[in-house]
């Protein structure tokens, strides 16, 4: 396999990128970096105080720190789940090796019932949301991965021994 000095995880809200990127950066003594986390550092504000400002302008200073940290050697990165639908991201994204955290919609809605923190779920319906935020993005995921982990009936330390498996081959 290529020699991997980052690993991305993509998907969804809820598929465990954070958890996941926090454990296997930890295993592998890299830096783990959770985009959202650093944007709230930089700004002093929540995800979702940053979304009042619009979509538009938070998905702009995603990318920055995206550019940012993709320039990083020897780096586990938690993506946003809607990083992959801008095209210079995607880009970025595309050179990099990306896990795809692959979670069911079930699963999905289940881990983030009671989770009042993510601005796109704010609306109305949350599996309904999640659905049509999951067709917009799924294949952007597929396309993106260069390991897909199917994450539902996995727990955090068999995704991580699946992605350190993966990268030592």
């Amino acid at each position: 396999m290529e020699n991997i000095n980052q690993i991305f995880l993509i998907g969804m809200m809820g598929s465990g990128k954070s958890t996941v990127g926090a454990m296997l950066a930890e295993q592998l003594d890299w830096t783990f970096i959770d985009i959202d986390t650093e944007l709230e550092k930089d700004s002093g504000l929540s995800v979702s105080e940053m979304f009042k400002d619009g979509e538009n302008t938070f998905r702009t200073y995603e990318t920055e720190k995206l550019e940012e940290i993709a320039s990083k050697d020897h780096i586990v990165c938690a993506t946003g789940g809607g990083i992959v639908l801008n095209e210079h991201n995607y880009k970025i994204l595309d050179q990099s090796f990306c896990v795809y955290l692959d979670t069911s919609l079930d699963t999905l809605c289940n881990r983030v019932a009671n989770d009042n923190s993510r601005p796109l779920l704010s609306g109305g319906n949350k599996k309904e949301i999640m659905k049509e935020i999951f067709d917009t993005r799924e294949e952007r995921y597929k396309s993106l991965s260069k390991l897909n982990i199917t994450t539902d009936d996995k727990s955090i330390k068999d995704s991580c021994k699946t992605i350190m498996e993966s990268i030592n081959e």
